[in-house]
């Protein structure tokens, strides 16, 4: 065991699990890392209760960047950084191949109109969940009146939790292992890419499409670990 001088740490700030403050020596062997096996980034699978068909053709997806503002204390001489109290996530990032019929990719198309109801109200919160579950508390009903369809008359749910979905991205190991879960929460799609075809291609690609998810926060959790739910969700 080599016993490093840390003469440039502070005091305090010693590493190692049995690191001395008083001498300032800090114990090597404690500070070696257990696991010595990279993540290889296409050991992944997903789970999209909204988007069944999407999540067979997934060949691609990202956990979200994180961002922590800080503040800045102004002085006469250097700006001090100060730590910041608010986290700001990045989009999550999906890409999938898009099956011969666009069947996968129509199945985000119709839930981006169900947000955006582009043509009529009564577009609005229409669909049904394909996972059939409700996130809503105390419907509240009412009447729409189409700009589209005259004077129709129809009912709409006002609460618009069922627009929102979690997404299950696990981590896999090189045996194909589960090791971490990746719950990120009340999600949506904000962004849908175009599909390029192109005649002039001489060899075979198959078209893909990147889909863009905004959502409130995410956790990682080992596998078997406990997750953090929100009753009110």
């Amino acid at each position: 065991m080599a016993d490093i001088p840390n003469s440039s740490l502070r005091t305090g700030e010693v590493g190692g699990s049995d690191s001395l403050q008083s001498t300032g020596i800090v114990n090597a062997t404690a500070r070696q890392p257990e696991i010595f096996n990279y993540s290889q980034s296409n050991q992944f699978k997903i789970y999209l209760p909204l988007f069944p068909t999407v999540e067979w053709f997934v060949v691609a997806a990202n956990i979200p960047s994180v961002t922590l503002g800080q503040a800045d204390q102004y002085t006469p001489f250097v700006d001090i950084a100060v730590v910041g109290d608010k986290l700001q996530y990045g989009n999550f990032n999906m890409t999938f191949l898009v099956d011969e019929n666009l069947h996968n990719y129509r199945e985000l198309l119709k839930w981006t109109y169900n947000i955006g109801f582009p043509f009529s109200r009564t577009q609005f919160n229409a669909l049904d969940r394909p996972d059939n579950m409700d996130r809503s508390r105390n419907k509240v009903r009412k009447i729409q009146r189409s700009m589209t369809e005259g004077s129709s008359a129809v009912f709409r749910d006002t609460n618009d939790r069922n627009l929102y979905t979690d997404i299950l991205l696990t981590i896999l190991t090189s045996k194909n292992n589960a090791i971490a879960n990746v719950h990120i929460y009340e999600a949506f799609p904000v962004s849908l890419s175009s599909l390029d075809y192109n005649q002039q291609e001489a060899d075979t690609t198959y078209a893909t499409c990147t889909v863009e998810f905004a959502f409130t926060w995410f956790d990682v959790k080992s596998v078997g670990g406990t997750v953090d739910t929100n009753p009110n969700i």
